[in-house]
């Protein structure tokens, strides 16, 4: 009889793990699907951005006002502007600034982004850091955030999800952005950079209204 007990047991242990690797192996299918999802997002962005030459068009807002999505807009219509500033003092990417930030360890004690110094801010543009910086932790997943949160080790051992993850929050952003704004289509364009200057701005004017919006009700 303990030998049947005993069986039966080890058959309802091994049905239970069973189981439990159906559920591992579901989960795993679905964060492949959702990272093969993103990927090709990213290479779509890609591809708009070169087939938009690099970006001289300059896109309106629903208000009628030019946005200022980079800085390379100003360049379209300063020459002079464009040749001085090319290749040098170019603002730093939301996704950079995500990466450097992973990779130093300085999110693992769950402190704000917009507290972490950086040597790619200048202090000139420190309200926009804190602004962009803000409108990223609006709109990062707590999957996401839990990720980028993790110890250097860890995270140096999945340096293409880290990619993957600043890059598709730095396009989130972006997206997001062109919404608030009214913009017809929301997907951004290829002439789109989410420097996070420009991004800061942008979010400033949201926060701004939003604020405004409140204080009216």
């Amino acid at each position: 009889d303990r030998a049947y007990l005993a069986l039966e047991q080890s058959q309802r242990w091994l049905e239970r793990a069973n189981e439990n690797l159906e559920r591992m192996e579901e989960n795993a299918r679905e964060a492949h699907k959702e990272y093969l999802d993103a990927k090709m997002l990213l290479s779509r962005m890609r591809q708009s951005h070169v087939a938009a030459g690099g970006g001289d068009v300059v896109l309106n807002l629903g208000n009628g006002h030019s946005s200022d999505d980079d800085e390379g807009n100003d360049k379209v219509f300063n020459p002079r502007l464009r040749k001085s500033d090319e290749g040098k003092g170019k603002a730093a990417r939301i996704d950079e600034l995500i990466i450097q930030f992973a990779k130093s360890g300085d999110l693992c004690d769950g402190r704000k982004l917009f507290t972490v110094e950086s040597d790619l801010v200048p202090n000139k543009d420190h309200a926009q850091f804190v602004n962009a910086m803000k409108l990223v932790e609006e709109l990062w997943t707590e999957e996401e955030e839990l990720f980028l949160r993790s110890s250097p080790e860890e995270i140096q051992e999945s340096l293409e999800e880290l990619k993957i993850i600043a890059e598709t929050i730095s396009t989130r952003c972006l997206t997001k952005l062109n919404e608030w704004e009214g913009r017809p289509d929301p997907r951004p364009s290829g002439h789109q950079k989410p420097v996070f200057t420009s991004v800061g701005n942008r979010a400033k004017r949201i926060f701004s209204l939003r604020g405004k919006n409140n204080n009216d009700e």
